[in-house]
Protein backbone atom coordinates (compact mmCIF):
# COMPACT_ATOMS: atom_id res chain seq x y z
CA UNK A 1 0.00 0.00 0.00
CA UNK A 2 2.69 2.56 0.86
CA UNK A 3 4.33 2.07 -2.32
CA UNK A 4 1.24 3.04 -4.27
CA UNK A 5 1.39 5.56 -2.08
CA UNK A 6 4.74 6.87 -2.73
CA UNK A 7 3.82 6.84 -6.51
CA UNK A 8 0.98 8.68 -6.17
CA UNK A 9 2.86 11.03 -4.50
CA UNK A 10 5.88 11.35 -6.98
CA UNK A 11 3.17 11.73 -9.90
CA UNK A 12 1.75 14.25 -8.16
CA UNK A 13 5.00 16.17 -7.25
CA UNK A 14 5.57 16.36 -10.75
CA UNK A 15 2.49 17.02 -12.01
CA UNK A 16 1.40 19.87 -9.80
CA UNK A 17 4.96 21.60 -10.64
CA UNK A 18 4.33 21.41 -14.55
CA UNK A 19 0.63 22.34 -13.50
CA UNK A 20 1.87 25.66 -11.30
CA UNK A 21 5.07 26.64 -13.87
CA UNK A 22 3.02 26.46 -17.60
CA UNK A 23 -0.79 26.79 -16.71
CA UNK A 24 -1.62 28.90 -13.50
CA UNK A 25 -2.12 32.52 -14.08
CA UNK A 26 -1.87 34.46 -10.92
CA UNK A 27 -0.51 37.59 -10.29
CA UNK A 28 0.27 36.69 -6.59
CA UNK A 29 2.29 34.04 -7.58
CA UNK A 30 5.91 34.33 -6.80
CA UNK A 31 8.35 34.24 -9.27
CA UNK A 32 10.67 31.14 -8.03
CA UNK A 33 8.23 28.14 -6.58
CA UNK A 34 9.37 24.86 -6.01
CA UNK A 35 6.77 21.74 -4.63
CA UNK A 36 9.13 20.12 -2.36
CA UNK A 37 7.46 17.44 -1.61
CA UNK A 38 3.21 16.00 -2.11
CA UNK A 39 1.74 13.55 0.96
CA UNK A 40 -1.58 11.69 0.07
CA UNK A 41 -4.02 10.49 3.12
CA UNK A 42 -3.82 6.75 2.53
CA UNK A 43 -7.75 6.88 1.61
CA UNK A 44 -6.21 8.77 -1.53
CA UNK A 45 -8.98 11.46 -0.78
CA UNK A 46 -6.67 14.16 0.40
CA UNK A 47 -3.12 15.35 -0.12
CA UNK A 48 -0.50 17.99 0.84
CA UNK A 49 1.71 20.07 -1.30
CA UNK A 50 4.78 21.20 0.45
CA UNK A 51 6.41 24.58 -1.14
CA UNK A 52 9.13 26.56 -1.24
CA UNK A 53 8.84 30.33 -2.24
CA UNK A 54 11.64 32.45 -3.15
CA UNK A 55 10.45 36.07 -1.77
CA UNK A 56 9.80 37.63 1.51
CA UNK A 57 6.90 36.66 4.07
CA UNK A 58 4.41 38.50 1.55
CA UNK A 59 5.36 36.68 -1.50
CA UNK A 60 5.07 33.51 0.41
CA UNK A 61 1.88 34.42 2.18
CA UNK A 62 0.35 35.47 -1.70
CA UNK A 63 1.86 32.77 -3.50
CA UNK A 64 0.31 29.99 -0.75
CA UNK A 65 -3.24 31.84 -0.75
CA UNK A 66 -3.25 32.00 -4.98
CA UNK A 67 -2.34 28.45 -4.84
CA UNK A 68 -5.11 26.99 -2.83
CA UNK A 69 -7.45 29.56 -4.75
CA UNK A 70 -6.43 27.86 -7.93
CA UNK A 71 -6.50 24.20 -6.14
CA UNK A 72 -9.52 23.05 -7.86
CA UNK A 73 -8.39 24.60 -11.05
CA UNK A 74 -5.18 22.21 -10.97
CA UNK A 75 -7.03 19.28 -9.49
CA UNK A 76 -9.00 19.82 -13.07
CA UNK A 77 -6.31 19.76 -15.28
CA UNK A 78 -4.74 16.82 -12.94
CA UNK A 79 -8.08 14.97 -13.48
CA UNK A 80 -7.54 15.70 -17.52
CA UNK A 81 -4.34 14.87 -17.67
CA UNK A 82 -3.35 11.71 -15.18
CA UNK A 83 -5.01 8.41 -15.51
CA UNK A 84 -5.77 7.72 -11.72
CA UNK A 85 -9.19 7.23 -10.75
CA UNK A 86 -9.19 9.68 -8.20
CA UNK A 87 -7.50 12.90 -8.38
CA UNK A 88 -7.20 13.93 -3.97
CA UNK A 89 -8.51 17.54 -2.90
CA UNK A 90 -5.23 19.66 -2.66
CA UNK A 91 -4.03 21.93 -0.08
CA UNK A 92 -0.75 24.10 -0.41
CA UNK A 93 1.39 24.38 2.58
CA UNK A 94 4.14 26.91 2.68
CA UNK A 95 7.30 24.96 3.87
CA UNK A 96 9.79 26.48 5.66
CA UNK A 97 12.71 23.88 5.80
CA UNK A 98 15.29 26.17 3.92
CA UNK A 99 14.51 29.13 5.97
CA UNK A 100 15.19 27.00 8.82
CA UNK A 101 18.37 25.72 7.62
CA UNK A 102 19.65 28.85 6.56
CA UNK A 103 18.74 30.18 10.32
CA UNK A 104 20.78 27.67 12.01
CA UNK A 105 23.95 28.23 9.52
CA UNK A 106 23.78 31.76 10.51
CA UNK A 107 23.63 30.94 14.52
CA UNK A 108 26.62 28.14 13.89
CA UNK A 109 28.65 30.60 11.31
CA UNK A 110 28.43 33.33 14.59
CA UNK A 111 29.40 30.78 16.75
CA UNK A 112 32.46 29.88 15.30
CA UNK A 113 33.34 33.32 14.93
CA UNK A 114 32.84 34.02 18.29
CA UNK A 115 35.10 30.91 19.51
CA UNK A 116 37.66 30.49 17.01
CA UNK A 117 39.58 26.68 17.33
CA UNK A 118 42.53 27.03 18.86
CA UNK A 119 45.41 25.92 17.00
Amino acid sequence: MYDRIDGVNSLLKREISRVITSEVKDHRLADVISVVSVTTSRNLQNATAYITVYGDTRAKRDTIAGLNSASNFIQRILRKNLDIKHIPNIRFILDESLDTADKIMSIMDSMSEDHPKDE
